[in-house]
């Protein structure tokens, strides 16, 4: 998948940038879309079907895990954690609270400015080949 796709796919994106830093907007061409400083718990209430919101934070904000409880309840998110020292400190540990919050890892941005992680059901899993009519649906089995 391709992540600038994807972010192009979207009708309504909201970008929170968390981590202070503001040359990572350019630095991740994320400058053309509005940003706001904070998030809060009613930002996720009016929010179209095809919405994407994009939260850039620290790893020091993983760790004290205390923004998950702001964004329950949202479906698709794409969460940039800037690459810096402290993430490469704590990356295991980082990767490990991502993915038991049901984001998937996707590397890291073209520039090693960020990684990537998703949080979307509707690409949470992706369809196994065995899953289909042909291996459920046996006729010739029927008179056994």
């Amino acid at each position: 998948m391709r992540i600038t796709e994807y972010i192009k796919n979207k009708d309504d994106i909201r970008l929170y940038n968390l981590s202070g830093d503001q040359k990572i907007l350019d630095e991740l061409e994320l400058n053309n879309i509005p940003v706001k400083s904070t998030f809060l718990k009613i930002d996720n209430q009016h929010l179209s079907n095809n919405y994407l919101v994009i939260i850039i934070i620290n790893s020091k904000m993983i760790l004290d895990d205390l923004m998950f409880k702001n964004i329950i309840g949202l479906n698709n998110i794409l969460m940039l954690i800037i690459y810096d020292n402290s993430f490469i400190e704590h990356e295991i540990e980082c990767k490990d609270i991502m993915i038991s919050h049901g984001y998937k890892y996707f590397g890291n941005t073209a520039n090693d400015k960020a990684v990537i992680f998703i949080y979307d059901i509707s690409i949470y899993k992706e369809k196994p080949d065995w899953l289909n009519s042909d291996n459920w649906a046996n006729p010739e089995l029927w008179e056994k």
